[in-house]
């Protein structure tokens, strides 16, 4: 069984390649600790950043900027820390993904900005092979009716998920 692409957010694919328990428990509509300090600087910087920037909505997405540049799209991501460059990456590169396959465009670029560091995403072809196959693992990975045993990793100490493994 697979879960349905468009119950897959870019918050589930970056929770999904930080900690996969903790995409479950997402994708589940499990709710995470609303009281702990990131999660309240997360919805604080969200507020900020929309009454400056209003998002892109595209379908049931929330993407912070869509530029078109001369000849391509660029897409930008902002976030509080690039503690977890992968996941920004991989979030990131989802948003290019679905914007490249349903709007049939042909060179998309990214990039995801935490204070002074930029973190480039390109939108090449291996790129969206990658992507589709982690997006195939993710539906089957989501689909089961059970998560997976916590881990302890680097990223448990700041998790809004915390309280549900340890």
């Amino acid at each position: 069984m697979e879960l349905e692409l468009d119950l897959i957010t870019g918050t589930t694919v970056h929770y999904y390649v930080t900690c996969k328990r903790e995409a479950w428990l997402y994708a589940h509509k499990i709710a995470a600790d609303q009281e702990d300090e990131n999660i309240l600087m997360g919805k604080a910087l969200a507020q900020i950043k929309e009454e400056q920037l209003p998002d892109f909505g595209f379908g049931y997405l929330k993407i912070d900027k869509v530029e078109k540049r001369k000849g391509h799209y660029l897409i930008t991501e902002y976030k509080k820390s690039l503690k977890n460059p992968e996941g920004a990456k991989m979030q990131l590169l989802f948003y290019i993904y679905l914007l490249k396959k349903s709007l049939k465009l042909r060179f998309i670029e990214g990039k995801v900005i935490s204070g002074k560091k930029v973190l480039y995403v390109n939108g090449n072809e291996e790129n969206m092979q990658k992507m589709e196959e982690l997006l195939h693992e993710m539906r089957h990975f989501l689909a089961a009716p059970k998560p997976p045993k916590p881990q302890k990793i680097p990223f448990c100490k700041k998790c809004g998920y915390r309280d549900y493994c340890y």
